[in-house]
């Protein structure tokens, strides 16, 4: 499920069985300061049992996975191989340099041109592909589909075969004696990666052209991207790179090379995280100042009762216990009550987000807490549209509703030292996986059976056990101001895990 408003954009999808993953964009809008604030609501039937006693902040950041990463930089495939913001024409300036192999901030860069090469040749087949079919959704019903796709593809076939052929007649540059073996290695794993790419891409092309390119182009657009495909494994065969496809194994080996490659090119967009507690100077003082006070009460009652009764008295070895007893409830009351008005502006938890070679960027604060329904907006509520049903699943009862802030500072001017002003990067992405196992604990068995009567035959049939859990997310632009937009999400669960997710119109 995708959810956009100007400057925020969301993905919600389950990454597997027991994780939902949440991926929110976030743009950078002002020159100075840009600042977001996004509230997430959980409405937990009570059958589940998730409650601020059975389910803590503890436990929530213990389910919480978030990684905070650049957004990729957007190119489209034809610019790769001449325009100045290109990671491709980066690293063939740097190559041509006399120097380059013993320049260290010259193999600095180039390694991490390699993997923005990598990230953003991918992003550029993906919007390649989404903007086809876009472009065919578009028009679609008028019987001329086949001109968007056929232009599309050629232009695909062309441009990817361009920036490979390009990047690979580069291979005896780097393949010499006196290069580091680190540059070199950076190299192979960039060109398999490209390779891998590639073949996704046109394997998933193969599939447009089926259904969308025009009857006497389709035979040839066939041929010529099977024939792409053969080359690109035979690439990778030649070269010793072992992510091979095999019909007749579990491509184990293909999977996990796949998969370390497209960390490897995105490690260059991931960004440094320091969690600290919020507050933390502040609680502190607020401590001493719950200690400082019920030191005064017992010193107090300790003069007191000494000047009326003198130094070493009964009256006064009373006074002392006493004093003591009561100088002990005072702190942790006054450390509770101060406790409870930090929790009330103050957040859990402060991230400061920085690049890998410290660059602040700016920070995000976020706090869970468990809320009653008529601290709820009434908007969300709203957007929540719990019908009589829903109400009788609880017993007539509230659900528990959990509630997940942040709030995100961003410094566009900090953004433009990462990779130079050629290169722009527009935003962040925050991805959070959250596991959702806790809430199946008290679940029901998910299949169960009942009888029925069926022309006089008695019959048993099975039933699905399920549990809805909806997600409302609220989102607001603070700097620059923008209005609060809603959405609203079902994860439909059994005792195994998460079964599907729904989207909720308003």
């Amino acid at each position: 499920m995708n959810f956009a408003i100007e400057s925020i954009q969301q993905a919600v999808k389950p990454h597997d069985q027991y994780q939902v993953e949440i991926k929110l964009d976030y743009e950078l809008l002002d020159d100075h300061k840009t600042q977001y604030t996004v509230e997430t609501y959980i409405f937990a039937p009570h059958t589940l049992g998730i409650s601020a006693d059975t389910y803590s902040k503890k436990n929530f950041y213990r389910d919480v996975q978030n990684y905070i990463r650049l957004k990729t930089p957007i190119m489209l495939l034809r610019d790769f191989t001449h325009s100045p913001a290109s990671p491709l024409v980066t690293i063939t300036k740097l190559v041509s340099k006399a120097d380059w192999i013993t320049d260290t901030a010259a193999l600095n860069k180039l390694d991490t041109h390699f993997k923005l090469f990598a990230s953003m040749f991918n992003s550029a087949i993906r919007e390649h592909l989404a903007h086809m079919t876009g472009r065919i959704d578009e028009i679609e019903g008028n019987g001329k589909t086949h001109l968007v796709a056929d232009n599309l593809v050629e232009e695909f076939l062309v441009e990817t075969q361009t920036i490979t052929d390009h990047f690979r007649g580069m291979f005896t540059t780097f393949n010499l004696p006196h290069v580091p073996e680190a540059t070199l290695n950076g190299y192979r794993l960039t060109d398999e990666s490209l390779s891998i790419l590639a073949e996704e891409g046109l394997i998933e092309l193969f599939e447009m052209v089926d259904n969308y390119s025009k009857k006497s182009n389709r035979e040839d657009f066939r041929s010529r991207i099977s024939e792409r495909v053969k080359q690109e494994s035979k690439h990778r065969q030649q070269h010793g790179y072992t992510s091979l496809l095999n019909e007749l194994d579990e491509n184990e080996t293909y999977l996990y090379r796949a998969s370390i490659l497209k960390k490897y090119a995105s490690s260059v967009l991931f960004l440094s995280a320091d969690i600290s507690q919020d507050g933390k100077q502040l609680t502190h003082l607020g401590n001493a100042a719950a200690a400082g006070i019920a030191m005064i009460f017992a010193t107090l009652v300790a003069f007191y009762f000494q000047s009326q009764y003198g130094a070493f008295t009964l009256p006064v070895f009373a006074a002392l216990v006493v004093g003591y007893m009561f100088k002990d409830r005072i702190k942790e009351i006054g450390r509770d009550l101060f406790s409870q008005r930090l929790r009330s502006f103050l957040h859990d938890r402060r991230i400061i987000i920085r690049t890998q070679d410290g660059v602040k960027l700016g920070y995000l604060k976020e706090k869970v807490d468990f809320i009653s329904e008529s601290q709820v907006p009434t908007r969300v509520l709203l957007n929540r549209n719990r019908d009589q049903l829903s109400r009788i699943d609880n017993d007539g009862r509230e659900e528990n509703i959990l509630r997940h802030s942040k709030e995100i500072v961003l410094y566009p001017e900090a953004f433009k030292q990462i990779f130079g002003e050629s290169i722009t990067i527009t935003g962040i992405n925050d991805i959070l996986r959250y596991d959702i196992r806790a809430y199946l604990n008290k679940m029901a068995e998910p299949i169960q059976e009942r009888n029925y009567l069926d022309n006089g035959e008695l019959k048993s049939i099975s039933f699905h056990k399920v549990y809805h859990l909806n997600i409302v997310s609220r989102y607001k632009t603070v700097r620059p101001t923008k209005a609060k937009i809603h959405n609203r999400i079902r994860l439909v669960l059994d005792q195994t895990g998460i079964r599907r997710l729904e989207t909720i119109e308003e």
